[in-house]
């Protein structure tokens, strides 16, 4: 998108942007008409520059899971525990954020 803006970092191309409409103004403290896009952490960069925003870590997978399912770990041990009457799916559900949440714990001790 089209928009007045001045590069700040020559290495990242990442500039400041006049969101406004003084083009007096953004034309006086040196910014000109560029081609910019706005990247996932909000910052404004050259069209084409733009970082992409990094894969999600295992633990924010982790937690998304849980968000989305909540099953925090307390509710797996409860839900995977022999007899918990939970069904097949939830079981599965909670195996499959345990698997990815394991190696986590282990690190942690």
């Amino acid at each position: 998108m089209i928009k007045y803006a001045k590069i700040e970092n020559e290495e990242t191309k990442e500039v400041s942007v006049g969101l406004g409409s003084d083009v007096s103004f953004y034309q006086s403290v040196g910014m000109e008409e560029m081609d910019v896009e706005e990247a996932y952490n909000g910052n404004w960069y050259l069209k084409g520059y733009a970082p992409a925003k990094p894969a999600p870590t295992v633990k924010e997978q982790v937690q998304a899971l849980e968000t989305q399912t909540g099953l925090t770990r307390a509710v797996r041990e409860l839900v995977m525990a022999e007899g918990s009457g939970a069904s097949g799916y939830v079981k599965q559900q909670a195996q499959e954020i345990e698997a990815l949440a394991a190696p986590l714990r282990e690190a942690e001790q």
